[in-house]
This record gives C-alpha cells, sequence and structure tokens, in this order.
C-alpha cells in the first residue's frame, strides 16, 4: 500500500470540520494545528500545509511558511484572514495640532540629491484640522521632514501612526523615520496619492537602518523606546527633478487590536527600501493582498489542470483573487541597466485558474507554481471564499480533496521559454523551447514533451522526471517556414505521464499584445501631469510612431475594431489620439527657441541632448503621414525643422576637430572629436562639443526624415547633410550592435541608389547586427533596460527588403512569442501589471518595452509603416 503524504490542517476547531477531515484522510495523513492553542507550527515533514482560519495566524508562523516555500512546499489557502496583519485601530490621541508642537528638519543623505529646491512651506486647514504643505515650483525638493516628539506618546498598545496626506505627480512616497532613544533611525513609507487619504502606518513597519538581511525577520521597533518620527521626503526614494508638493494634517497615534508584525504593504516597497541600502523582508507572504471583497456570486469551475475539483454554487462573500502584486517604482537613475534591479528570475511562475466568478469572469480561485529563484517548485492554491461559508459543504470538501492531491501527485509544467539554437556553420537556425517539468511525486516518471506552434511547428520528445524535483529540458522545433503566421499563432506544450496529463497552450496574437502596450502607455501617461509617458522621452516617442500607425491603419482596417474585443473595453482610438497628440504637442510647445527637445530627465538642469533629440525628432517626422490636421502637421515639421538646425550646431568639421584637439584633448584621443561626429548636447548654455559616433546614429533618419519632408532651401539644405552624412557612417563601418544603428542603417539603405553604399550595409549588418542575435541568448530583448527589443525592427526590414531566411524567422519568433504569450511572467501584459508607474529600475524598463516592442509589432502588421515614403 502506498504511503499517504502527510496534509498539515492549520486553523481553528470552529474552522474546520469532520466532512473536511474525513475527506482528506482517504487519500492523506491528516495532522491538525489549532492556531488558538499553539504559537508553535512543525512543518519539516508536511508535504502540504492547508490553511482554514478565520483570523491572522500567530506572526511566529510567518518564517516557518516562507521557509516551507522556499524548500518547494506546497500551500493551500482558504480566504484573506491568515496574512491579514494590517493594523486595526482604535483611541486614536493627537500628537500634533501643528502651533508649536513640530520642527522643520532639513536631513542630509547618503546620496546628495543635486539641483533641487527649498520648499514653501504652508500652514493650510484640511477638514477643519491644522496642517503643513511643502511646494516647489520649479524643481525638485530638497530633504525636508516635518519632526514630531513622541517619547511617552507610543506604548506597546499604540503602535500605529495614523495621519492624513495628500501627493502630487512627482511626490508618490512619503518617508518615515523614526528616532529612538538610543538614536538608532528606522525606516519605513507611505506610498501617497493625489487626493486626501488617511494613513495608517504600524511601527512595525520601520525597519532598522543598515538591515540586511531580507529573509530573516528584522527586530521590531520597540514602541515605548521611540524618541520622534519625521515624515516628509527622502530624495533618494522619489524622481526628484520636478516640481512637486505633499501635505500632512491629523497626525495622531493610534491602538492596535490586531498582532504587532509587519504588514504585507511591505511586499511592494522593496524598490524604496534598496535605494536606501535596507534589505525589505522577503518572507512576508500574502497572496490575497488587495484582494477585492465581493458578495453574492456564483462560481464554476475554470481550465482543465483541475477540472476533478468541481464547485458549482453561490458564494454570499468571497474575494477576486490579484494577478500580480504592483511594486512601487525605484528611482535611481541608471537601474533600468542594472542587473541588481532585474527581477524576472524571481517572478518565475505558472498561473492555472481554478474557479471564476461565472457573471464577471474574475478569478476567486488560482493555483500558482513557482518556476524562479524564489520559491523554486513550491506551489499555491489560493480560494478567495470565507472559510466559514464553505468548510461544511460537502462539494468543497471534495474540490479541496480534489486539487490537494492533484497538487502532490501530478506533475506539471512550470514555465516554457522561447528561445533558439545556436547558428552553426550549414545549419539553419531553430526555435528552441526551454520546458521546465515539476514531478511532485515520490518516483521518477517516464513522460513525453509534445509540442504544437500553430499546427507547423510540432515536435514530441520522450523524458524521464526525478522523483519530487523539476527539470528544464530543451526541444529543439523544425525551421520556422517562410509562411509562418507570425501576427497570430497558437503554441501547446502538452506533458502525458501515467499520473495524468498536463497542457500549457497560449495563444500569440501581435495586435492584442500592442493594445496592451497602447493601454498600459495611457495609463501610465496619467501618473504625469505634462504629456509624459516615462522620463525618457526618446523610448516614449518610439510608442507614439506606434499609435499614430496604428491609427491609419484601423481607418483603413475598420474590421479590426470587432477583433480583441476585451482589450477594446479598456482602450478606444479616441484614447489614443488623444494620448499621442499630447505628447507631440508637449514636446512642441516646450522645445526651446534655439530647436532643443526637453528630455524628460535633466530638465532640472536644462540639460539637452543631440541623440535624444534625434530619436524624437524622428518619431514626429515619420508621424507626419498619419497627422491629418494640416495645422499641426505644419507644427509638427517645423518643430523637427527646428531640431535639425539646433543638432547641425554640433556638426564637428575638420577646423573644429582641429580645434577640439588642443582644447579637448582626452577626448580626443578617445576618438569622440572626429571630423564627421557630433557633439553630445549642452546643460545650460555649456556646449558639450564632442560625443560618440552613436550620436549620429541617433540622428540621421531625422535627417534624412527631412532632406524627403521638408520644402525648397530647407529640404537642399538636408539632403545635403543627409547625403554626408550617409557616406560618411558607412564607410566608417561602425557596428550595429546596439538597438538603434540597424535601425540607422536601414533608413540610409532605403534612401541611397549608390549600390557600393548599399552593398557596405549588407555586409556590415551580416557581421555585426545579425551574428549577435545568432547567438541563442535568452531574453535578449529585455537586455540594456529592454532597449534591446527594438532589434526586432530592423530585423523585420532585413527580412523585407535583403533577405528573408530560417534564421531571422526564428529570432523573429523568440521576440514576438516573448512579447505576446500572455502566459509569461516576461509578457507585456504581466509587466505592465507588475508595474504600473515608469520612474526607473525595472519600471522604465517595462515603459521601454511597450514603446519600443509597440513599434515593430506595428511594422509587422502593416509593413513599411515606420517609414517615410521613400
Amino acid at each position: 500500500m502506498a504511503l499517504k503524504e502527510k496534509i498539515l490542517i492549520v486553523g481553528t476547531t470552529s474552522s474546520t470540520s469532520s466532512i473536511l477531515q474525513n475527506n482528506l484522510s482517504k487519500v492523506f495523513e491528516v495532522h491538525y494545528v489549532d492556531i488558538s492553542k499553539t504559537d508553535i507550527i512543525d512543518i519539516q515533514d508536511a508535504k502540504i500545509i492547508l490553511l482554514l482560519t478565520q483570523e491572522a495566524l500567530p506572526s511566529s508562523y510567518r518564517l516557518p511558511i516562507h521557509n516551507f516555500l522556499n524548500a518547494g512546499g506546497s500551500l493551500v489557502a482558504v480566504g484573506p484572514h491568515a496574512f491579514d496583519y494590517a493594523p486595526k485601530t482604535i483611541n486614536a490621541v493627537s500628537v500634533a495640532t501643528f502651533d508649536d508642537d513640530y520642527d522643520i528638519i532639513w536631513p542630509k543623505r547618503k546620496v546628495a540629491p543635486g539641483s533641487v529646491d527649498k520648499p514653501e512651506i504652508k500652514n493650510i486647514l484640511s477638514d477643519g484640522r491644522k496642517g503643513l504643505q511643502f511646494v516647489t515650483k520649479k524643481r525638485g525638493m530638497r530633504d525636508v521632514m516635518l519632526r514630531v516628539p513622541l517619547k511617552g506618546k507610543a506604548s506597546n498598545k499604540r503602535n500605529v501612526v495614523r495621519f492624513k496626506a495628500k501627493g502630487s505627480h512627482f511626490m508618490d512616497l512619503m518617508a518615515l523615520e523614526v528616532t529612538d532613544a538610543q538614536g538608532k533611525k528606522w525606516y519605513s513609507f507611505a506610498p501617497l496619492e493625489k487626493e486626501w487619504k488617511e494613513y495608517h502606518v504600524s511601527f512595525a513597519d520601520f525597519i532598522p537602518e543598515g538591515w540586511s538581511d531580507e529573509n530573516k525577520p528584522y527586530p521590531l521597533l520597540n514602541p515605548e523606546q521611540i524618541d520622534s518620527i519625521a515624515m516628509g521626503i527622502n530624495t533618494m526614494t522619489v524622481w526628484k527633478e520636478k516640481a512637486m508638493d505633499f501635505s500632512i494634517s491629523d497626525l495622531t497615534l493610534a491602538e492596535n487590536t490586531g498582532v504587532y508584525t509587519p504588514t504585507s504593504l511591505l511586499q511592494t516597497l522593496s524598490l524604496p527600501f534598496k535605494e536606501l541600502g535596507i534589505a525589505s523582508p522577503q518572507w512576508i507572504y500574502d497572496p490575497f493582498f488587495r484582494a477585492t471583497p465581493v458578495q453574492h456570486i456564483q462560481v464554476k469551475n475554470s481550465g482543465t489542470y483541475f477540472s476533478p475539483a468541481t464547485l458549482h454554487k453561490g458564494i454570499d462573500k468571497a474575494w477576486y483573487i490579484p494577478s500580480v502584486i504592483a511594486q512601487h517604482p525605484g528611482t535611481a537613475m541608471g537601474t533600468d541597466t542594472k542587473k541588481a534591479y532585474d527581477n524576472k528570475d524571481n517572478r518565475l511562475a505558472r498561473r492555472i485558474k481554478i474557479m471564476e466568478d461565472s457573471g464577471s469572469g474574475h478569478v476567486v480561485a488560482t493555483f500558482v507554481q513557482y518556476g524562479g529563484k524564489k520559491y523554486k517548485d513550491a506551489s499555491v492554491a489560493i480560494f478567495g471564499f470565507n472559510p466559514s461559508e464553505v468548510v461544511n459543504d460537502q462539494g468543497f470538501a471534495d474540490c479541496l480533496l480534489a486539487v490537494s492531491n492533484l497538487i502532490v501527485s501530478k506533475p506539471r509544467i512550470t514555465t516554457v521559454h522561447i528561445n533558439t539554437t545556436v547558428k552553426e556553420e550549414g545549419k539553419p537556425i531553430r526555435p528552441l523551447l526551454k520546458v521546465d517539468v515539476y514531478n511532485p511525486g515520490r518516483e521518477s516518471v517516464k513522460a513525453k514533451i509534445r509540442i504544437n506552434v500553430n499546427a507547423t511547428l510540432q515536435k514530441e520528445t520522450e523524458i524521464m522526471l526525478p522523483a519530487n524535483s523539476s527539470k528544464e529540458y530543451n526541444v529543439e522545433l523544425p525551421v520556422v517556414p517562410q509562411d509562418f503566421s507570425f501576427p497570430h499563432f497558437d503554441w501547446q506544450v502538452k506533458l502525458v505521464a501515467d499520473k495524468g496529463e498536463d497542457d500549457l497552450s497560449d495563444v500569440v496574437d501581435v495586435e492584442r499584445a500592442m493594445l496592451t502596450a497602447f493601454r498600459y502607455l495611457i495609463e501610465a501617461q496619467k501618473f504625469y501631469p505634462d504629456g509624459r509617458y516615462s522620463n525618457h522621452y526618446f523610448g516614449d516617442a518610439y510608442g507614439v510612431r506606434a499609435m499614430f500607425a496604428y491609427l491609419d491603419y484601423l481607418d483603413k482596417n475598420p474590421e479590426r475594431l470587432n477583433e480583441n474585443k476585451e482589450r477594446w473595453h479598456a482602450v478606444n482610438k479616441e484614447d489614443i489620439k488623444k494620448s499621442a497628440t499630447w505628447f507631440y504637442d508637449m514636446l512642441a510647445q516646450r522645445q526651446t527657441a534655439g530647436g532643443a527637445y526637453p528630455m524628460g530627465y535633466s530638465e532640472h538642469t536644462q540639460g539637452y541632448n543631440v541623440a535624444d533629440g534625434g530619436q524624437i525628432g524622428l518619431s514626429m517626422a515619420q508621424s507626419l503621414r498619419y497627422i491629418g490636421d494640416p495645422v499641426k502637421k505644419q507644427q509638427y515639421l517645423n518643430s523637427v525643422i527646428k531640431f535639425g538646425n539646433w543638432a547641425e550646431g554640433f556638426y564637428i568639421d575638420s577646423a573644429l576637430s582641429q580645434q577640439l584637439k588642443t582644447s579637448h584633448p582626452k577626448e580626443y584621443k578617445k576618438g569622440d572629436a572626429q571630423p564627421g561626429f557630433y557633439g553630445l548636447g549642452q546643460t545650460r548654455t555649456t556646449k558639450r562639443r564632442t560625443g560618440p559616433s552613436w550620436v549620429l546614429a541617433d540622428i540621421i533618419a531625422s535627417q534624412i526624415a527631412l532632406s524627403h519632408l521638408a520644402s525648397d532651401t530647407t529640404k537642399a539644405k538636408f539632403e545635403s547633410i543627409a547625403e554626408r552624412n550617409s557616406i560618411f557612417y558607412v564607410n566608417k563601418k561602425f557596428n550595429a550592435v546596439g538597438y538603434y544603428q540597424a535601425e540607422a542603417l536601414f533608413w540610409i539603405y532605403l534612401n541611397t541608389q549608390d549600390g557600393e553604399l548599399k552593398k557596405t550595409i549588407r555586409e556590415n549588418l551580416a557581421e555585426t547586427f545579425l551574428k549577435p542575435l545568432y547567438k541563442g541568448k535568452e531574453n535578449d530583448m529585455y537586455e540594456l533596460g529592454a532597449r534591446s527589443t527594438l532589434k526586432a525592427l530592423p530585423l523585420l526590414y532585413y527580412q523585407r527588403f535583403i533577405e528573408d531566411n530560417p534564421d531571422v524567422r526564428a529570432v523573429l519568433l523568440k521576440y514576438i512569442w516573448s512579447f505576446g504569450s500572455e502566459s509569461s511572467t516576461n509578457s507585456m501584459r504581466y509587466l505592465a501589471e507588475v508595474f504600473p508607474k515608469p520612474v526607473h529600475g525595472e519600471s522604465l524598463t517595462v515603459a521601454k518595452y511597450a514603446a519600443l516592442s509597440s513599434l515593430w509589432a506595428m511594422e509587422l502588421l502593416y509593413p513599411q509603416s515606420s517609414l517615410i515614403k521613400f
């Protein structure tokens, strides 16, 4: 007789039932832990834990459950109560009248804020209560905080600080800093909204300065040892280049009737703590965080993996389960390209719907199989039901038994990743699927992996699944045929074993993914007051090019509005047009009199880059073919001409190069003052007269566009500039490894009639652009803060204008699959939910991924829509 797996039921006597226990004992060795009687939990030999409680677990259970998941354990959680440690406050007492019981401090940070302004501090009234407002009008705010003495006011019961506050577009995070009786600092945060809101922050959410172990609980702040609290701005955790304001009122301390332990909010604040050099707690786990409570719904089963777990009934109270936990963005400049800020590998997981609300389709029960660095091989089934309502229900007991049994016995696919084989002489590149499979059973299992991509690319391979572990299998697919349907295709990976079958399938629809990107960009734009999508306008501009091209595509193909209807419920044509027009209007209005474009960064120092402006100017010029309003069309053209004239002021001719040899010997020796190059730009009135070769790569397409779109003498001027720069750039044979050089070469290629130049470009692209793409590097489209996704655009040009071959098609499939396969945690849809507001770090990477991918997606759907009419 096979050994039964041990299941640990964690709850209270009132929250379980004989029906459930009798059911589970058919398959499991059932053990029971009553949380009302013990703060100790022993889960060392448990295979699976069932959380079934109407109240929060003892805080002593949190680390063991985290360690259990880290060791690959399985958890079934019914209802959100087990993880709910949000403070429940009573008996609040005021600690600041905002008369003479506070002072203003000006902290110095480890990283100096740079060019910022001292705020104006105003006395205000909010709902009849006094408060303070901190305001700057031109630039970001220097570090400033309101400090209030708390000695003798906080206690072990009175351990929650309550206050009302209001932020602004660029001040979205209140820093809170406690100084204790020994002078030690403790830090926490409150994400702010643009309207007044009351905030409750537990002192348990304050982490000691310098804490470095993310997997160990930090010592809790003793409220009775608090000397003072400071509240305000920490410039290391906000984007500090633009005007900002925030207000505080009604500051109180309140008693907490709940458990004094860190709350789930800290799950969202890893990046702000990281900027301060503090490790935020990774042992906090709450899959129900920000779940939406609903009443009176009818639930039904969803999907096939858990099809034996049937439950069709009405539920009085339930919770919609969030698909992700959105993260507060990081703010440190340049972190979008740093590996230390890249958490893709931690997020790898597969989500399987178990049940949904039959009316709305919202998920009320789901299963997560983890495949990343964190919780590798662990799994969690989450049921958004009140335990008291379903625990005595035979149907629910049968459902839990089926789910729990499948979790511990049925092999399953964890993740599927697309890559390519490495180019070998004489062999075409093939798609390579990396299939991660987990076998929860005690014995190794023979199985088969069957792959079917659009009924075109098929493969079956036999495998041996090791016991109680996961393994990744690399499966080479056939060569991608010339008639493969890139804009829309389906794929299926099926695992066939004696213990049952698993099926992970998806549909990749490029237009749907692009609409998801557009919706993300439109929503991101709402976070800001000035029309930007992010703090890098050069990246935003690519997305706007795609938007205008798509509007034209819809005009010519109105039937497309009948497809992807679930996306059109969230965005419409007018939204897209307004958003894109706002961005171009902002650029044209804020362009300097001399012709420089704002960049979204360095604006507080009046910084302007020639390269950034080139990509912005190209976007605006290329979109002119889709602008119907003649006034706006002329306005945008004039704007690009102004930029082109300004940029030409940075051209390095032979005479200037000789001058720079003397005045800038280091840059000259480095090669950044060669004749034919352009300077980088300017800050205020100081010009950077030298620059690397890539400045020209960034601006030449805009110069070529003006040579076609301008008129009369202006047209002739830019024809001459474009010809001079094209000949120089091509013959210098600068490599096309980066994300923009290949695009520049294609603009030259399509513009020139010189056969020798075309030949040199083809040779350069084959050697320096294609060869790196043929190395089979996984996730290469996310490199350089996702700038590398733009490589798909010149790859499409190469396929269309030079050569269509299996190697190119295999790489294209990888880029398209990664963007549009929504089952992946690296897809456009998933990333948009994790980082809704782009600032820096991965959040800025997501904005780049959306904008740049949208343009190549548009080119795929609507050939040559990303170009001018040559």
